[in-house]
């Protein structure tokens, strides 16, 4: 194969252009989390320059944002690498961009992004102190002062929050109408906060995962595609968003650490705020059965993302609406009928078909494969009795009875959509669907099975 046919058609080519180099090379690689293919790149200029990269690319668009929010993204890492350096902000250099295929080309910067794995707590206090540093760096830029060509206009955070509400209602519709969107939309709309202060550049997906390191020192911030003009707080919000998958310091001594930086006062109402409205954005269900749905880069980590997103936001929802949830039944099964025949096929690709994969892309599709094998055995042995558990609780709430599952959630969705059952009740039985659907999937999330937010003082 040659460097070009090693990327989606027409992407080298149009890499080329964009940056006036030749792809000499390329070395796909997993991307950004569930969202993003990748591909290391050599590239050459007609000078003698050469480089090695990094690209992200969505051809299907299938992950976070839109087409304006790549603008964006591209938008603050040109003026990071350029005007706007002086501000300390570490990124990637920017090299080149092409929107219409949601790619992003940027130099490769030395460091390691497992910060999870450092086991030297002195190292870890010292990284996590200059990460906070760099968020607040980014926070003092002036953009008053400095707006960030291609950003658009900088705006209150009031109007980004209404913006954000009014969008996702928007999509919670149709066929995927999702009355756990529906309730923490309402939540949020009711309960904006006042007094916002002025709005700074927010990275808008800030965490471990998301920055390189080397030593003691943060080599560069990564993934820039949630990029806004916002609340301060938005960040530390979504610092703690991250950390459901991955560690880091407690977040009382990181905040400490940003506001010796030079951060903004932290507000934990308004963070809080934040983190169930990111939270809300990121439950959207995930519908890859929908034959119009573009295919995502990795189906099963896509899912396994969806059901942590959608578990933790129904707990969140009822902890702001101060709901005290009960327990969920969730009913034992004998092994299903298909048990062995799952088991072979995860053996197989454990033993046989990853240790044999030299290229890390098809690796990691095929460790995604093994989650959905996990998550179809988990259906198969457990979803009969979890939906007769739950039509029974719909229909003690509704007071009506149904002929089945399908029609108790499509009654329940309804009754929630106009109003004709209280907020509590709807809220409750919300969080018993997705504690079941956690359920079914917590073999294929392995330890991140009972990931929860960490405690915010």
């Amino acid at each position: 194969m040659t460097a070009h046919e090693l990327l989606p058609p027409g992407l080298a080519a149009a890499v080329e252009t964009a940056s006036g180099a030749r792809v000499v090379a390329v070395r796909p690689r997993g991307g950004g989390g569930a969202s993003r293919e990748g591909a290391e790149l050599d590239l050459l200029w007609p000078d003698g320059r050469a480089a090695s990269a990094y690209m992200n690319y969505d051809v299907h668009k299938a992950g976070a944002g839109d087409d304006a929010a790549f603008l964006r993204e591209a938008a603050v890492l040109r003026a990071l690498s350029g005007p706007l350096a002086h501000a300390g902000v570490r990124v990637a250099p920017y090299y080149a961009s092409v929107p219409d295929q949601r790619a992003l080309v940027c130099g490769m910067i030395p460091g390691k992004d497992r910060f999870g794995t450092i086991a030297d707590a002195a190292q870890r206090d010292t990284l996590a102190a200059d990460f906070m540093a760099q968020l607040a760096a980014l926070h003092r830029i002036d953009v008053v002062a400095n707006p960030v060509e291609g950003m658009g206009p900088v705006e209150p955070a009031e109007t980004f929050i209404r913006r954000r509400i009014a969008e996702l209602r928007a999509g919670n519709s149709g066929k995927g109408w999702d009355p756990l969107i529906h309730l923490s939309l309402g939540w949020l709309e009711a309960n904006i906060p006042a007094n916002m202060p002025a709005s700074v550049i927010v990275h808008g997906d800030a965490g471990p995962g998301n920055f390189l390191y080397d030593g003691d020192k943060i080599t560069a911030l990564l993934d820039w595609e949630l990029v806004h003009y916002g609340d301060p707080m938005a960040d530390l919000a979504m610092l703690a968003i991250r950390m459901l998958f991955q560690g880091f310091v407690p977040l009382r001594q990181a905040f400490a650490a940003y506001e010796a930086a030079g951060g903004h006062r932290v507000d934990l109402p308004r963070l809080i705020y934040w983190r169930l409205l990111f939270q809300t954005s990121f439950a959207r269900r995930s519908r890859y059965d929908d034959p119009a749905a573009p295919p995502p880069p990795n189906l099963g980590m896509n899912l396994v993302y969806s059901t942590i997103h959608r578990r933790v936001l129904s707990h969140a929802l009822a902890e702001a609406a101060g709901i005290a949830l009960p327990p969920v039944m969730l009913p034992d099964a004998p092994i299903g009928a298909h048990d062995k025949s799952f088991a072979i096929a995860l053996d197989d690709i454990r033993d046989t078909i990853v240790p044999r994969v030299a290229d890390q892309q098809a690796a990691v599709k095929a460790k995604g494969m093994a989650r959905l094998i996990k998550w179809w055995r988990a259906i198969e042995r457990f979803e009969p009795g979890f939906h007769a558990a739950e039509q029974a609780e719909i229909e003690a709430a509704l007071a009506q009875g149904f002929a089945d599952y399908r029609a108790a959630w499509a009654a329940f969705r309804d009754a929630v959509a106009g109003d004709r059952i209280a907020n509590d009740a709807a809220i409750i039985l919300c969080n018993a669907h997705e504690t079941r659907e956690a359920a079914l999937m917590a073999d294929a999330m392995g330890g991140l099975a009972d990931t929860k937010f960490a405690p915010l003082q």
